[in-house]
């Protein structure tokens, strides 16, 4: 039987480089694509909803999670997943560098784009959660592991302004994307190694105790679809869902939302996207510090329970005419801060479920966020057309709520009631152990 890591107590650094790995995903799914691919394909085609298919294509390759998460434990293969992302992201960069302007080739470089992102979501967070860490340690590495994120965003929005101001052609700002990407693939590269020797050897540990030590490697991937859908892990999956429909249906319409249902100018909304963008980087440490007393179930909770009260409270608002704009704002901004809550904890939540190994199950937790992200803007653009914008606020609500209920009617007793404790100490190995039982 493999020893289990020595980091496994609480101590250990907070930071590790490979968590770079997701400022990548920050700096290229949040700011270079967000920012250089709408424009460009909306100039070369002169067509604004190409650059919308663009963008669902780009999105929608995170339900390709699972797969990924499966295949990176099926066959010990974190790493390269993970690098394979973050390469697979300069090349698609690259490819949009020199792209002859053709809506074919957008879908392929979409898809190339798409797929990268889903694969390091999918199995960086596993780093963290399937290494057999402590509570606070977990607690403490899925902090700066999630600040990494929004950091990435800021240097990419940084280096992106800075490219349009010296009045750069598209091919060369997506040249300077590629350049970051590929930067940040050998970065990763070089300081992954380790980290993946510890989940390996959590999963060692988890097949030895389950069955001894001639056990099959790969028991702990052959768990039936029925076991991960129709189980306390598949009801979280639909609350992932829920919550990422409100999320996301009002997100992709608050520049439309503020303007037209509280006539906040539209300076104003950029300034008050741009607060909650701070505010989300200084509050997962606070988070942070919670999950490491109470346990991720709770933290993700008081995510949930955010996103009920500003999701609601913006609609109430707008119910009224907009006659209180402050309260808007103040609901505004509690959306907006039910994510470093939410984010923080739902990979370690997630793995608490799950009776399928980290990497699946954080992979068919990707895979459901994309779908909620999917279904909430879809939503929200027909809320808006047929009932106006508040109505967006409404059916936010209404997801929240639904989720918030969920949570605490069913997902709540099964973890007081000790078949699932996601809030104790975890032992190493536990969703491996799931998984072989």
């Amino acid at each position: 039987m493999t020893e289990t890591p020595p980091d496994t107590a609480s101590a250990g650094r907070a930071f590790e480089w490979w968590m770079l790995s997701n400022f990548a995903v920050g700096a290229g799914f949040s700011a270079f694509i967000a920012l250089l691919i709408p424009p460009y394909v909306t100039e070369t085609t002169n067509d604004v909803s190409a650059s919308g298919v663009v963008m669902a294509v780009i999105s929608l390759g995170a339900v390709l999670g699972p797969v990924l998460g499966n295949f990176a434990d099926k066959y010990r293969a974190h790493r390269l997943v993970m690098c394979a992302g973050i390469a697979g992201m300069a090349l698609g960069f690259a490819f949009f560098a020199g792209a002859a302007e053709s809506s074919a080739f957008y879908a392929l470089d979409a898809v190339i784009l798409g797929v990268s992102i889903a694969a390091i979501a999918a199995v960086a967070p596993v780093f963290v959660v399937g290494a057999g860490l402590s509570q606070e340690l977990e607690a403490r590495r899925m902090t700066y592991y999630s600040l990494m994120m929004p950091a990435g965003q800021v240097v990419g929005g940084v280096l992106t302004t800075a490219a349009v101001q010296a009045e750069w052609s598209f091919s060369d700002r997506f040249w300077l994307a590629a350049v970051v990407s590929a930067a940040l693939f050998v970065l990763v590269l070089l300081t992954s190694k380790k980290p993946e020797r510890r989940i390996h050897a959590t999963m060692d540990d988890a097949v030895a105790d389950v069955a001894g030590e001639a056990a099959d490697p790969d028991a702990t991937t052959k768990v039936p679809l029925s076991a991960v859908l129709w189980s306390a892990f598949g009801l979280f999956l639909l609350v992932s869902v829920l919550t990422s429909i409100a999320n996301n249906g009002v997100n992709n319409q608050i520049s439309n939302i503020l303007p037209n249902v509280y006539g906040i100018s539209e300076s104003g909304t950029s300034t008050l996207i741009a607060v909650a963008g701070v505010l989300n980087i200084v509050l997962f440490f606070p988070a942070g510090r919670w999950m490491a007393r109470s346990g991720p179930f709770t933290v993700y909770n008081a995510g949930l329970a955010l996103r009920l009260v500003g999701s609601l409270g913006m609609a109430l608002v707008g119910w009224l005419a907009g006659s209180a704009v402050i309260l808007a704002v103040a609901s505004m901004q509690l959306l907006y801060q039910g994510s470093p809550f939410a984010r923080l904890a739902q990979p370690s939540t997630a793995v608490g479920f799950a009776p399928i190994p980290a990497g699946a199950a954080n992979g068919w937790l990707i895979g459901c966020s994309a779908v909620g992200s999917f279904l909430g803007s879809v939503l929200g653009g027909v809320f808006a057309d047929q009932f106006g914008f508040n109505s967006v606020n409404w059916m936010a609500a209404a997801a929240a709520a639904s989720s918030v209920a969920l949570s605490v009617i069913f997902l709540y007793p099964i973890i007081r009631g000790g078949d699932i404790d996601t809030d104790a100490e975890p032992e190493p190995g536990a969703a491996a152990k799931a998984a072989t039982a």
